[in-house]
């Protein structure tokens, strides 16, 4: 969680000094983030939002992929075609996250589906994301299928 803050306070001063273009710290909430995952198995697939850096951390995702993808250098595994901190990785099981809020949500249902449907798997979808997520229309929509379907996230 140190390494988590020192990088929040570089990034978000490249960001104020206009080196990169957008940056949102997770300051406060990286204990959430930490905990959560190192609860789940490296196997589990998460669909973050912009606030899940620690997350990433504890997968052992590179410091030098994050530094990467913020300023979209030519080392971004993302080709620099996402803004700043929309991470993601298959290696990691870490779905890029997206601009628009929620829309992680539904994705999160289908996912929880499939493996539901899929004998003997184990895997676990874990989707996290804030109030101003939770009042949008694709959050009810999308809590309405996992019921309905019963699908855990």
């Amino acid at each position: 969680m140190t390494q988590l803050n020192i990088m929040d306070h570089i990034l978000y001063d490249s960001q104020r000094q206009g080196r990169i273009s957008f940056y949102m710290t997770n300051f406060g909430e990286e204990g959430a983030h930490v905990g959560s995952a190192a609860a789940l198995s490296n196997k589990d697939l998460i669909y973050g939002q912009y606030r899940e850096v620690g997350v990433l951390m504890w997968r052992n995702f590179p410091l030098e992929n994050f530094m990467n993808q913020c300023y979209g250098n030519h080392k971004d595994i993302g080709k620099g075609r996402q803004m700043p901190i929309h991470y993601g990785s298959v290696e990691h099981n870490f779905v890029t996250i997206s601009s628009p809020l929620t829309t992680q949500l539904p994705q999160a249902v289908g996912t929880a589906y499939a493996f539901k449907r899929k004998p003997n798997n184990d895997r676990i979808v874990v989707c996290y994301f804030g109030d101003g997520a939770a009042s949008e229309g694709d959050c009810h929509a999308a809590f309405n299928f996992a019921t309905t379907l019963v699908c855990f996230l």
